[in-house]
């Protein structure tokens, strides 16, 4: 109901450009409509179950929803990261974590460094530097990393040397290049600007000068 009934956030006032409920992977597609709403303007970080086994048979039925109790969101604007983590709280008490825990920290110093358009992942932007160790597992094999990424699931992985990373750039979508995190937030940005830019020629004449200028804001942003 606070996603669905909350008209503040879909008041154009409202600006943001990554959405999340840590923990509450049931609320996909809740998201995904309001993103929609918002004219996919946004991109959605979700986590995989914390219950969901570290084995290749879990994972693959969870992500075709094989016992009807997996994933069925596909958009091009949502991506799902495992495992969990652990991590400590304000106390100092070690708790475990859900992936989106990292993963919006991860995003967001990504594109501190860089832009939304390079993958928040890897050695360079992957890096997670707000947990100790992944949680219920030790780390996560080639293999298991490989049916991750097969379906369509980002693996977080301790890689010796590097420490705890983001090693996937997916969304749940396939069939073009939207299905990469870095490509759908590229369009999610041009999306974004072309609205700001387009707001600022509401109520001006519909005439030759009108869509020159227009035209070269346009080329301006994509220089």
């Amino acid at each position: 109901a606070s996603v669905d009934g909350a008209q503040e956030l879909r008041e154009e006032q409202k600006i943001f450009n990554l959405l999340a409920c840590p923990n509450y992977e049931e609320l996909a597609t809740n998201l995904v409509a309001l993103n929609n709403e918002r004219n996919n303007t946004g991109f959605i970080l979700s986590d995989a179950p914390m219950r969901l086994e570290d084995t290749g048979t879990a994972i693959t039925n969870y992500a075709t929803n094989a016992n009807g109790d997996g994933l069925t969101t596909a958009d091009p604007y949502f991506a799902v990261f495992y495992p969990s983590c652990q991590t400590t709280d304000l106390s100092g008490t070690v708790v475990v974590a859900p992936a989106t825990h990292m993963i919006l920290r991860t995003v967001v110093r990504s594109d501190d460094v860089a832009y939304p358009w390079l993958a928040p992942a890897g050695t360079r932007r992957g890096t997670v530097d707000n947990a100790t160790q992944l949680g219920y597992v030790d780390a996560l094999t080639q293999g298991l990393r490989d049916t991750l990424y097969e379906n369509s699931i980002n693996p977080i992985t301790f890689i010796p040397g590097s420490g705890i990373l983001n090693y996937g750039n997916k969304t749940t979508f396939t069939g073009s290049s939207l299905d990469r995190i870095n490509v759908a937030r590229l369009v999610a940005f041009i999306r974004g600007r072309l609205e700001v830019i387009g707001k600022n020629f509401v109520f001006e004449p519909n005439d030759q000068t009108t869509r020159d200028e227009i035209k070269n804001s346009i080329e301006s942003l994509m220089i």
